[in-house]
């Protein structure tokens, strides 16, 4: 049996559903491959969406035309601003998802997607043909055929769960795992390596003793993760936050001889941003006040998750754990916490453009890179099948940059900086913070967007029209002069200590703490802007020199990005580079100095020589 499409796509995550997306939306005749259609678009893990970093991947996808922002904003219990009292570069936005309808609803998206189709099997082969991949073989013995492939296989490739002793074959408990498709992928000279990855114990809300603990709750008016969202309000549906005790803790080292990271059940790597606590008390082991966040998992069920607990030890002494713990004394547990091994291919194998550089037409996207967490391997299945749309097409793959968003930061660090455990989005991460801000993704990705194609002429123009409103508005409180007694009139009246010696710019009053773009209207006539366009007029002003600095190394770090490397370039005919640099370098074959220069083991002197002998 043949079957032939314009794209595949092979898993059902949050990678290969932003994938499929993607592609169904740029018109390619789209199938997407599950082992198991009822768990689309799965929340394994958390139910959370967004936090540091990885909120700026939510807000840059959305403005590129995918669909995880909107989706969570639709579809959540709580969203919740961090950091408020922080800087503009760090004012995020955390959203608690709802499981059951984030996952039923975006399964509904996509059955009414046109172009896409949703095929459940187990997708065992990838056929290739002189380097170009030709399509897929499933369990039942189908072949498919497509031009360019997905593969977003999460933890699924020969997926082995462990809950103390206890190990067997599965990529989520309960589910069963891929154990072929890897070995395909071995066949074709694609390396494969195993990482880790765990989740806490799931409780019956109706045993938690609530009393015990803070309630936390959510805004009613939050900044959304889409800048096209517009709700009259927003769900509060609350969390809970208790902490472990010293009792926790001693309990805890005293079995820690049944942890199968102890006896070596576990011998490979996991998030270390997200440690379980077997991890914490053996590398922490004086802390005893660890936080416990409970979140509802779904409106329609009682079943809650206990965040920050995360273990794979044995049953008994996840449930000893528990009894340690305020509020939780009595708990059951629904799910035991549980970890996962699987296989992985590291990134260094891909282009910028997420496709393999040695199978044409192959794109790998999410935990399948060495990735973790549902931001990161969404964005990725979201610019693979944006490129293999593209790709179709004749056309350049589009490319996101380090200064552009962190979408860019993500796929430029997991191709050329080598880590020992899943990879994980952080603001350290990214040499521009200040520039990639949560709320200014409309504004630095609009051109991506165009160029993609998949924003509406209608929500490309709302977006336009933001960009010249900052714009405009900002050059005009540059321009208006106001008298020294005005200023300090409404500085007096906001609170504000700080006082004026002379006749000022609007915009320089702006740049004093107190001083918002509403409290102008004392001063100037002002519009009533939508919120995101005044907090950026709010924000270029306040912090415009700092700003100008950035946008000054950004200049420096373009030009490296523009001096590009020979395709036939002989690395190791460079003398006085060393063999660590060399091997970087033969693997990754980067196209320009920038790119080379982030390569591991490569120095500020390796790039010098580079230079010098392309001049030749």
């Amino acid at each position: 049996m043949k079957k032939i499409y314009d794209v595949i796509v092979v898993g059902g995550g949050h990678a290969g559903v932003e994938a499929a997306l993607a592609s169904a939306r740029l018109g390619k005749e789209t199938a997407i491959f599950t082992l198991y259609l009822d768990t689309i678009a799965m929340m394994s893990c958390n139910p959370s969406i967004g936090g540091p970093g990885k909120s700026n991947l939510v807000a840059e996808m959305d403005i590129l035309g995918g669909e995880m922002g909107r989706h969570t904003d639709e579809y959540n219990l709580q969203l919740k601003h961090l950091n408020e009292s922080k800087g503009p570069a760090a004012r995020i936005t955390r959203g608690q998802a709802d499981k059951y309808l984030y996952r039923t609803q975006m399964r509904k998206k996509l059955e009414h997607t046109d172009h896409l189709y949703m095929i459940q099997d187990c997708v065992e082969e990838i056929i290739v043909d002189d380097g170009q991949i030709k399509g897929i073989r499933t369990r039942l013995g189908i072949s498919y055929f497509a031009d360019a492939v997905v593969l977003a296989t999460g933890t699924f490739l020969k997926g082995k769960i462990v809950i103390g002793d206890v190990t067997y074959s599965a990529g989520r408990q309960g589910e069963e795992s891929a154990e072929k498709l890897s070995d395909s992928l071995r066949a074709h000279g694609i390396q494969i390596e195993r990482y880790q990855t765990a989740t806490p114990p799931r409780l019956d809300k109706r045993t938690v003793d609530f009393s015990k603990m803070e309630e936390l709750k959510g805004e009613e008016h939050p900044r959304f993760f889409s800048i096209f969202t517009h709700k009259d309000r927003n769900n509060v549906v609350p969390t809970w936050l208790t902490h472990t005790t010293p009792q926790t803790i001693e309990v805890a080292k005293e079995m820690l001889q049944y942890s199968p990271i102890v006896s070596g059940i576990i011998e490979t790597h996991g998030p270390r941003h997200c440690p379980s606590l077997d991890r914490k008390v053996i590398n922490f082991p004086e802390k005893t006040n660890h936080q416990i966040f409970l979140e509802l998992e779904s409106g329609d069920s009682q079943e809650i998750y206990v965040n920050g607990l995360t273990t794979a030890m044995p049953p008994f002494a996840q449930e000893a754990l528990l009894k340690t713990i305020a509020g939780l004394e009595n708990a059951k547990i629904m799910r035991h916490g549980y970890a996962v091994e699987y296989d992985y291919a590291p990134a260094s194998q891909l282009y910028p453009s997420l496709e393999s550089k040695k199978i044409s037409g192959l794109y790998f996207a999410g935990q399948i890179n060495g990735t973790s967490g549902y931001e990161e391997a969404a964005c990725q299945g979201f610019m693979a099948g944006v490129n293999a749309a593209r790709k179709l097409d004749g056309k350049e793959p589009v490319l996101i940059d380090r200064s552009e968003g962190y979408i860019g930061v993500l796929i430029d660090d997991i191709i050329h900086k080598k880590t020992p455990e899943p990879y994980r989005v952080l603001p350290s991460r990214s040499e521009y913070r200040l520039t990639l801000r949560f709320d200014n993704a409309f504004m630095r990705l609009y051109n991506k967007a165009k160029e993609i194609g998949i924003l509406s002429s209608e929500r490309l123009e709302y977006l336009r029209d933001a960009i010249d409103i900052v714009n405009s508005e900002t050059e005009r409180l540059k321009e208006i002069s106001i008298p020294m007694v005005k200023a300090n009139e409404l500085l007096e009246k906001l609170g504000s200590t700080q006082k004026f010696a002379k006749g000022i710019k609007i915009s320089e009053l702006l740049k004093v703490k107190e001083v918002t773009y509403d409290s102008l209207a004392y001063v100037t006539e002002i519009n009533d802007y939508p919120e995101f366009i005044k907090n950026q007029i709010e924000t270029i002003i306040k912090y415009d020199i700092f700003i100008k600095r950035e946008n000054e190394q950004i200049e420096k770090f373009k030009k490296l990005e523009e001096m590009m490397i020979p395709s036939d370039f002989d690395f190791s005919s460079v003398k006085g580079i060393s063999n660590i640099a060399k091997s970087g370098l033969e693997e990754i074959r980067p196209l320009s100095i920038g790119e080379a220069s982030r390569i591991s083991g490569v120095t500020g002197n390796d790039i010098a020589l580079i230079i010098a002998n392309i001049k030749k």
